[in-house]
């Protein structure tokens, strides 16, 4: 399984949700997350979606660092079968 069938399915679940989920690009500012994630109610989430056991490069782990530091969690996902967990700990948390 790839990357891109793993984001299709979190950008697909947001939309059942009620919510959307934008890809963040940022040229001037690499290692950001994959993905945004904004539910109703203000529920908001970073998404870093990854192969099936792949893990993130040290340059975006800086960044998941600087996020945390500032409040923001980044969610690492990493399988279909973990959308549903990830999407429950943004949107009710």
């Amino acid at each position: 399984m790839r990357e891109r069938f793993v984001e299709q399915k979190v950008v697909s679940e947001v939309k059942k949700r009620g919510g959307i989920c934008p890809k963040w690009v940022s040229p001037s500012f690499a290692g950001v997350p994959d993905r945004l994630v904004f539910f109703p109610n203000g529920k908001f989430g970073l998404v870093e979606v990854k192969a099936p056991g792949g893990k993130p490069r040290l340059l975006q782990v800086t960044r998941h660092k600087m996020f945390e530091s500032l409040g923001f969690k980044v969610h690492v996902l990493d399988s279909v079968e973990k959308i549903g967990e990830v999407l429950d700990e943004i949107e009710f948390t």
